[in-house]
């Protein structure tokens, strides 16, 4: 299990999320994982990313306890709207299609603990209250990693590359080509890279350096301006470099070794 150096704004935000659930028996332990555990966290961009293991999946009841909770937890301060916590039952917690309930910055939906979430728990998590390893977590298999992240690119990215609209938003722009080298990571070598790496690949895909500026400054917190122009001409050749990238990520076949 690594350790992290966490702000101390956001580890106050931990600490009171930890103490609020170690105090319930139905839960097994609070992990964090992603970019706070990896040591790539950005105050700008980056998710608090949090998993929960319980004894059982959340009912509704439960579900309305763990909301209020969070609820409650947003107004104790701190960078409460980039929290996001998955409440997974541990003897599911190996099941990626499962739907579980899921804080997500300021309300309850649900979501899935996907095969990439596995491994970046598995290799890079943070114990903030219970047993370490997790209980019911395994390490996820390089294979089963690929495939899964394969099926990610030909699935939903390939979708995503073909629309429109959203490549005119930053966000769209920044988490969309950042996907590509990371995807890439894993397709060819197994590796779980962290985004500050990906943005260091992103010439590979064929991003320009003015563009890697760009997505690099708003993840250093930076203002970075784009005219309604700019913003319209970009989000065309983000489409373009993303359609690209998933095609060539397409060709990689996820059971060879290398």
């Amino acid at each position: 299990m690594p350790s992290a150096r966490i702000p101390p704004d956001v580890a106050g935000l931990l600490g009171r999320l930890r103490d609020r659930l170690a105090a319930r028996e139905d839960v097994l332990g609070v992990y964090v994982y992603g970019s706070l555990a990896t040591g790539d966290y950005s105050p700008a961009a980056s998710d608090i990313d949090v998993v929960v293991l319980v004894r059982h999946e959340p009912g509704k009841a439960m579900a309305r306890e763990l909301e209020r909770l969070h609820v409650a937890l947003a107004g104790t301060g701190g960078p409460a709207g980039q929290l996001h916590c998955l409440y997974v039952a541990a003897d599911a917690a190996t099941d990626p299609e499962r739907l579980c309930a899921y804080w997500f910055g300021d309300r309850m939906t649900r979501w899935q603990m996907k095969v990439l979430t596995q491994a970046e728990l598995a290799t890079a998590g943070i114990a903030l209250h219970g047993p370490w390893p997790p209980p019911g977590i395994r390490p996820v298999p390089v294979a089963e990693l690929k495939a899964a992240v394969h099926k990610e690119v030909t699935g939903y990215w390939q979708r995503a590359s073909r629309g429109r609209g959203q490549w005119l938003r930053d966000s769209s722009v920044d988490h969309g080509l950042v996907v590509l080298p990371r995807a890439e990571a894993v397709l060819t070598t197994g590796d779980l890279i962290t985004k500050g790496e990906a943005i260091s690949r992103l010439a590979g895909f064929g991003v320009p350096d003015w563009l890697i500026g760009q997505i690099r400054g708003r993840r250093d917190g930076q203002p970075v301006t784009v005219g309604p122009a700019g913003r319209v001409s970009r989000a065309v050749l983000a489409r373009r470099i993303m359609r690209d990238g998933v095609t060539r990520l397409s060709r990689l076949d996820p059971s060879a070794s290398r």
